[in-house]
Protein backbone atom coordinates (compact mmCIF):
# COMPACT_ATOMS: atom_id res chain seq x y z
CA UNK A 1 0.00 0.00 0.00
CA UNK A 2 1.41 3.37 -0.97
CA UNK A 3 0.14 6.72 0.29
CA UNK A 4 0.51 9.56 -2.20
CA UNK A 5 -1.59 11.69 -4.51
CA UNK A 6 -3.62 9.48 -6.85
CA UNK A 7 -2.66 10.03 -10.44
CA UNK A 8 -6.33 10.06 -11.43
CA UNK A 9 -7.73 12.74 -9.14
CA UNK A 10 -8.72 13.69 -6.33
CA UNK A 11 -8.04 14.27 -6.42
CA UNK A 12 -20.19 19.57 18.14
CA UNK A 13 -21.74 16.28 19.05
CA UNK A 14 -25.36 15.85 17.99
CA UNK A 15 -28.19 14.25 19.90
CA UNK A 16 -29.51 12.44 16.86
CA UNK A 17 -28.32 11.20 13.49
CA UNK A 18 -29.33 13.39 10.54
CA UNK A 19 -28.58 13.82 6.89
CA UNK A 20 -28.77 16.84 4.61
CA UNK A 21 -28.59 17.20 0.85
CA UNK A 22 -25.11 17.73 -0.62
CA UNK A 23 -25.44 21.08 -2.29
CA UNK A 24 -22.24 21.08 -4.36
CA UNK A 25 -19.32 18.76 -4.96
CA UNK A 26 -16.32 21.02 -4.50
CA UNK A 27 -14.87 22.39 -1.27
CA UNK A 28 -14.99 26.00 -0.14
CA UNK A 29 -12.26 27.99 -1.98
CA UNK A 30 -8.95 28.26 -0.11
CA UNK A 31 -9.76 25.24 2.06
CA UNK A 32 -6.74 23.50 3.57
CA UNK A 33 -6.60 19.75 4.20
CA UNK A 34 -4.17 17.62 6.18
CA UNK A 35 -2.90 14.71 4.12
CA UNK A 36 -3.32 11.88 6.60
CA UNK A 37 -2.75 8.22 7.33
CA UNK A 38 -4.36 6.06 10.00
CA UNK A 39 -3.05 3.25 12.15
CA UNK A 40 -5.05 1.06 12.40
CA UNK A 41 -6.51 1.51 8.93
CA UNK A 42 -9.99 3.04 8.79
CA UNK A 43 -12.93 1.04 7.45
CA UNK A 44 -15.28 2.86 5.06
CA UNK A 45 -16.97 -0.18 3.55
CA UNK A 46 -20.29 0.07 5.41
CA UNK A 47 -23.09 2.20 3.93
CA UNK A 48 -26.47 3.15 5.33
CA UNK A 49 -28.20 5.47 7.79
CA UNK A 50 -27.14 6.61 11.28
CA UNK A 51 -23.59 5.27 11.05
CA UNK A 52 -20.65 6.30 13.23
CA UNK A 53 -17.16 6.76 11.76
CA UNK A 54 -14.30 7.03 14.27
CA UNK A 55 -11.33 8.41 12.34
CA UNK A 56 -9.48 9.21 15.56
CA UNK A 57 -6.03 7.78 14.84
CA UNK A 58 -5.06 10.18 12.04
CA UNK A 59 -1.54 11.56 11.65
CA UNK A 60 -0.50 14.34 9.28
CA UNK A 61 1.82 13.72 6.33
CA UNK A 62 1.45 17.11 4.61
CA UNK A 63 -0.95 19.91 3.72
CA UNK A 64 -3.06 20.46 0.58
CA UNK A 65 -4.84 23.70 -0.35
CA UNK A 66 -7.75 24.03 -2.79
CA UNK A 67 -7.94 27.04 -5.12
CA UNK A 68 -10.32 27.70 -8.02
CA UNK A 69 -10.26 29.56 -11.33
CA UNK A 70 -12.14 29.79 -14.59
CA UNK A 71 -10.45 27.86 -17.42
CA UNK A 72 -7.97 29.58 -19.69
CA UNK A 73 -8.47 29.56 -23.47
CA UNK A 74 -5.89 26.77 -23.74
CA UNK A 75 -7.62 24.69 -21.06
CA UNK A 76 -10.98 25.15 -22.76
CA UNK A 77 -9.50 23.94 -26.02
CA UNK A 78 -8.11 20.85 -24.28
CA UNK A 79 -11.11 20.19 -22.01
CA UNK A 80 -14.17 21.52 -23.88
CA UNK A 81 -17.11 22.65 -21.79
CA UNK A 82 -15.09 23.27 -18.62
CA UNK A 83 -16.49 26.02 -16.37
CA UNK A 84 -14.27 25.64 -13.30
CA UNK A 85 -10.76 24.42 -12.48
CA UNK A 86 -9.75 23.14 -9.04
CA UNK A 87 -6.03 23.20 -8.28
CA UNK A 88 -4.85 21.19 -5.29
CA UNK A 89 -1.40 22.36 -4.17
CA UNK A 90 0.78 20.45 -1.71
CA UNK A 91 2.63 22.77 0.68
CA UNK A 92 6.41 22.76 0.47
CA UNK A 93 6.45 21.12 -2.97
CA UNK A 94 5.89 22.08 -6.59
CA UNK A 95 3.21 19.39 -6.85
CA UNK A 96 -0.19 20.46 -8.21
CA UNK A 97 -3.19 18.42 -9.26
CA UNK A 98 -5.90 19.93 -11.44
CA UNK A 99 -9.52 18.83 -11.75
CA UNK A 100 -11.45 20.30 -14.68
CA UNK A 101 -15.21 20.36 -14.23
CA UNK A 102 -18.40 21.44 -15.97
CA UNK A 103 -21.14 22.78 -13.70
CA UNK A 104 -24.27 23.98 -15.49
CA UNK A 105 -27.15 24.81 -13.12
CA UNK A 106 -25.95 22.11 -10.73
CA UNK A 107 -25.41 19.41 -13.39
CA UNK A 108 -21.82 18.48 -12.53
CA UNK A 109 -19.29 16.56 -14.66
CA UNK A 110 -15.56 15.95 -14.71
CA UNK A 111 -14.01 17.02 -18.03
CA UNK A 112 -10.41 16.23 -17.19
CA UNK A 113 -7.71 15.60 -14.60
CA UNK A 114 -4.02 16.36 -14.76
CA UNK A 115 -0.88 16.40 -12.66
CA UNK A 116 2.84 16.02 -13.27
CA UNK A 117 3.30 13.08 -15.60
CA UNK A 118 -0.34 12.22 -16.21
CA UNK A 119 -3.43 13.61 -17.94
CA UNK A 120 -6.89 12.07 -18.14
CA UNK A 121 -9.19 13.79 -20.64
CA UNK A 122 -12.90 12.86 -20.71
CA UNK A 123 -13.12 14.35 -24.20
CA UNK A 124 -15.27 11.60 -25.72
CA UNK A 125 -17.77 11.26 -22.87
CA UNK A 126 -17.61 13.49 -19.77
CA UNK A 127 -17.94 11.88 -16.32
CA UNK A 128 -21.38 13.01 -15.11
CA UNK A 129 -21.77 12.85 -11.30
CA UNK A 130 -25.37 14.07 -11.06
CA UNK A 131 -27.39 17.25 -10.62
CA UNK A 132 -26.78 18.87 -7.24
CA UNK A 133 -28.16 19.05 -4.62
CA UNK A 134 -27.99 15.29 -4.10
CA UNK A 135 -29.89 13.56 -1.31
CA UNK A 136 -29.42 10.29 0.55
CA UNK A 137 -29.74 7.26 -1.77
CA UNK A 138 -29.54 9.35 -4.96
CA UNK A 139 -27.55 7.36 -7.54
CA UNK A 140 -26.18 8.24 -10.97
CA UNK A 141 -24.30 5.91 -13.34
CA UNK A 142 -22.66 7.22 -16.51
CA UNK A 143 -20.46 5.88 -19.29
CA UNK A 144 -17.13 7.69 -19.65
CA UNK A 145 -14.50 7.71 -22.38
CA UNK A 146 -11.56 9.75 -23.59
CA UNK A 147 -7.80 9.84 -23.92
CA UNK A 148 -4.87 9.75 -21.54
CA UNK A 149 -1.19 10.62 -21.63
CA UNK A 150 1.55 9.69 -19.17
CA UNK A 151 5.31 9.49 -18.90
CA UNK A 152 5.01 5.82 -19.88
CA UNK A 153 2.75 6.20 -22.91
CA UNK A 154 -0.60 7.42 -24.17
CA UNK A 155 -3.84 5.90 -25.36
CA UNK A 156 -7.57 5.86 -24.77
CA UNK A 157 -9.86 4.79 -21.97
CA UNK A 158 -13.52 3.83 -21.48
CA UNK A 159 -15.63 2.67 -18.58
CA UNK A 160 -18.23 3.82 -16.06
CA UNK A 161 -18.55 6.21 -13.16
CA UNK A 162 -21.17 5.61 -10.46
CA UNK A 163 -22.08 8.24 -7.88
CA UNK A 164 -24.18 7.44 -4.79
CA UNK A 165 -25.10 9.34 -1.64
CA UNK A 166 -24.65 6.10 0.24
CA UNK A 167 -24.48 6.96 3.94
CA UNK A 168 -25.00 9.49 6.71
CA UNK A 169 -24.24 9.59 10.42
CA UNK A 170 -21.65 10.99 12.83
CA UNK A 171 -17.99 11.49 11.93
CA UNK A 172 -15.36 11.82 14.68
CA UNK A 173 -11.80 12.94 13.89
CA UNK A 174 -8.88 13.70 16.21
CA UNK A 175 -7.15 17.09 16.41
CA UNK A 176 -4.66 17.68 13.60
CA UNK A 177 -3.86 21.27 14.55
CA UNK A 178 -7.19 23.07 14.12
CA UNK A 179 -9.23 21.17 16.71
CA UNK A 180 -11.01 17.82 16.78
CA UNK A 181 -14.17 17.29 14.74
CA UNK A 182 -17.38 15.54 15.76
CA UNK A 183 -20.50 16.19 13.74
CA UNK A 184 -23.30 14.98 11.54
CA UNK A 185 -22.23 14.28 7.96
CA UNK A 186 -23.59 12.95 4.68
CA UNK A 187 -21.31 10.84 2.46
CA UNK A 188 -20.90 10.77 -1.31
CA UNK A 189 -19.32 7.66 -2.87
CA UNK A 190 -17.83 7.70 -6.38
CA UNK A 191 -16.62 4.55 -8.15
CA UNK A 192 -14.76 4.63 -11.48
CA UNK A 193 -14.12 1.41 -13.40
CA UNK A 194 -11.89 2.14 -16.40
CA UNK A 195 -10.11 0.16 -19.08
CA UNK A 196 -6.99 1.84 -20.52
CA UNK A 197 -5.87 0.92 -24.03
CA UNK A 198 -2.51 1.38 -25.75
CA UNK A 199 -2.46 -0.23 -29.17
CA UNK A 200 -3.41 -3.88 -28.54
CA UNK A 201 -2.59 -3.71 -24.82
CA UNK A 202 -5.04 -2.94 -22.04
CA UNK A 203 -4.92 -2.10 -18.36
CA UNK A 204 -7.49 -1.41 -15.65
CA UNK A 205 -8.14 1.25 -13.05
CA UNK A 206 -10.71 0.77 -10.29
CA UNK A 207 -11.03 3.83 -8.07
CA UNK A 208 -13.26 4.30 -5.02
CA UNK A 209 -13.64 7.77 -3.53
CA UNK A 210 -15.53 8.94 -0.44
CA UNK A 211 -16.49 12.54 0.37
CA UNK A 212 -17.96 13.51 3.78
CA UNK A 213 -19.95 16.78 3.99
CA UNK A 214 -20.76 18.56 7.26
CA UNK A 215 -24.55 18.79 7.53
CA UNK A 216 -24.37 22.06 9.48
CA UNK A 217 -22.64 24.15 6.81
CA UNK A 218 -21.91 21.98 3.75
CA UNK A 219 -18.12 21.93 4.24
CA UNK A 220 -16.27 18.98 2.74
CA UNK A 221 -14.58 17.72 5.91
CA UNK A 222 -12.96 14.45 4.80
CA UNK A 223 -12.14 12.88 1.45
CA UNK A 224 -10.36 9.69 0.46
CA UNK A 225 -9.37 8.13 -2.86
CA UNK A 226 -8.07 4.60 -3.45
CA UNK A 227 -7.09 3.49 -6.96
CA UNK A 228 -6.18 -0.09 -7.89
CA UNK A 229 -4.13 0.06 -11.09
CA UNK A 230 -2.92 -2.80 -13.26
CA UNK A 231 -1.19 -2.02 -16.56
CA UNK A 232 1.54 -4.48 -17.48
CA UNK A 233 2.79 -2.68 -20.60
CA UNK A 234 3.87 0.35 -18.55
CA UNK A 235 4.94 -1.69 -15.54
CA UNK A 236 2.20 -0.61 -13.12
CA UNK A 237 0.59 -2.92 -10.59
CA UNK A 238 -0.19 -0.78 -7.61
CA UNK A 239 -2.71 0.48 -5.07
CA UNK A 240 -2.58 4.24 -4.52
CA UNK A 241 -4.33 5.89 -1.57
CA UNK A 242 -4.86 9.49 -0.53
CA UNK A 243 -6.82 10.61 2.53
CA UNK A 244 -7.40 14.23 3.56
CA UNK A 245 -8.94 15.80 6.67
CA UNK A 246 -10.31 19.35 6.59
CA UNK A 247 -8.30 21.92 8.54
CA UNK A 248 -9.64 25.40 7.74
CA UNK A 249 -10.39 27.90 4.96
CA UNK A 250 -9.62 31.60 4.74
CA UNK A 251 -13.27 32.48 4.09
CA UNK A 252 -14.71 30.65 7.11
CA UNK A 253 -16.06 32.35 10.23
CA UNK A 254 -16.73 30.97 13.74
CA UNK A 255 -20.50 31.13 13.21
CA UNK A 256 -20.62 29.62 9.73
CA UNK A 257 -23.70 27.56 10.58
CA UNK A 258 -26.15 28.05 7.72
CA UNK A 259 -27.19 25.00 5.71
CA UNK A 260 -26.08 25.38 2.09
CA UNK A 261 -29.11 23.81 0.47
CA UNK A 262 -31.20 26.71 1.87
CA UNK A 263 -29.12 29.27 -0.05
CA UNK A 264 -28.63 29.88 -3.77
CA UNK A 265 -27.43 32.58 -6.16
CA UNK A 266 -28.73 33.25 -9.67
CA UNK A 267 -28.02 33.62 -12.48
CA UNK A 268 -24.74 31.77 -12.44
CA UNK A 269 -22.82 32.61 -14.58
CA UNK A 270 -23.91 36.25 -14.17
CA UNK A 271 -23.48 39.37 -16.32
CA UNK A 272 -24.69 42.21 -14.11
CA UNK A 273 -27.06 41.52 -11.17
CA UNK A 274 -26.47 38.56 -8.84
CA UNK A 275 -29.65 37.60 -6.94
CA UNK A 276 -29.52 35.89 -3.55
CA UNK A 277 -32.27 33.50 -2.52
CA UNK A 278 -33.06 31.72 0.75
CA UNK A 279 -35.58 28.94 1.34
CA UNK A 280 -37.09 29.58 3.82
CA UNK A 281 -36.79 33.37 3.67
CA UNK A 282 -34.01 34.92 5.72
CA UNK A 283 -33.04 38.54 6.46
CA UNK A 284 -29.70 39.49 4.96
CA UNK A 285 -27.46 41.66 7.14
CA UNK A 286 -24.49 42.08 4.81
CA UNK A 287 -22.99 40.83 1.55
CA UNK A 288 -19.38 40.69 0.44
CA UNK A 289 -17.81 39.51 -2.80
CA UNK A 290 -14.24 38.17 -2.78
CA UNK A 291 -11.85 36.97 -5.44
CA UNK A 292 -10.51 33.41 -5.33
CA UNK A 293 -7.61 34.54 -3.12
CA UNK A 294 -9.99 35.82 -0.45
CA UNK A 295 -9.57 39.55 -1.19
CA UNK A 296 -12.84 41.47 -0.67
CA UNK A 297 -13.86 43.22 -3.91
CA UNK A 298 -17.39 44.42 -3.07
CA UNK A 299 -19.33 44.76 0.18
CA UNK A 300 -22.68 46.11 1.31
CA UNK A 301 -24.65 46.35 4.56
CA UNK A 302 -28.42 45.95 4.67
CA UNK A 303 -31.24 43.71 3.56
CA UNK A 304 -30.70 43.89 -0.20
CA UNK A 305 -31.15 40.53 -1.93
CA UNK A 306 -29.01 41.39 -4.95
CA UNK A 307 -25.60 42.78 -5.75
CA UNK A 308 -24.39 44.60 -8.87
CA UNK A 309 -21.34 42.78 -10.22
CA UNK A 310 -21.32 44.41 -13.65
CA UNK A 311 -18.05 46.19 -12.88
CA UNK A 312 -16.14 43.01 -12.13
CA UNK A 313 -13.78 41.41 -14.61
CA UNK A 314 -14.70 38.00 -16.00
CA UNK A 315 -13.69 35.24 -13.61
CA UNK A 316 -14.55 33.16 -10.58
CA UNK A 317 -15.66 34.87 -7.35
CA UNK A 318 -17.11 34.01 -3.94
CA UNK A 319 -20.15 35.74 -2.43
CA UNK A 320 -20.45 35.63 1.38
CA UNK A 321 -23.82 36.45 2.93
CA UNK A 322 -24.42 37.17 6.63
CA UNK A 323 -27.77 36.67 8.38
CA UNK A 324 -28.67 36.42 12.07
CA UNK A 325 -27.80 32.71 11.82
CA UNK A 326 -24.27 33.22 10.52
CA UNK A 327 -22.30 33.35 7.27
CA UNK A 328 -22.49 31.19 4.17
CA UNK A 329 -20.54 31.31 0.91
CA UNK A 330 -21.10 30.38 -2.73
CA UNK A 331 -18.92 30.45 -5.81
CA UNK A 332 -20.15 32.23 -8.95
CA UNK A 333 -18.78 33.03 -12.39
CA UNK A 334 -18.83 36.57 -13.78
CA UNK A 335 -19.13 36.59 -17.56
Amino acid sequence: MKTKLPFLFLFLPVLFFAQAPINEFFSVPMSSYAIVESNPAIDQSTSGASLVWDFTNLTTLGINTDTYAVPTASELATYPGTTEVLTVTTSGTMEENNIFAKDIAGAFSFTGVSNAGFELNYNTNNAFLGTFPLSYLDTTSDAVAGSFTSDSGSGTFAGTITTTVDAHGTLNMNDLGEGAFSGSVTRLKIVQDLTLSVSIFTGTVFQTSYYYYDNSNGNLVFRSNTADIEFAIVGIDDTITLMESFLTNSLSTPNNTLVTNEFSVAPNPVIDILNIKFNPANTIQSIRVSDINGRIILSSIGASKSVDVSGLKSGLYIVSVQTKNGFITKKFIKK
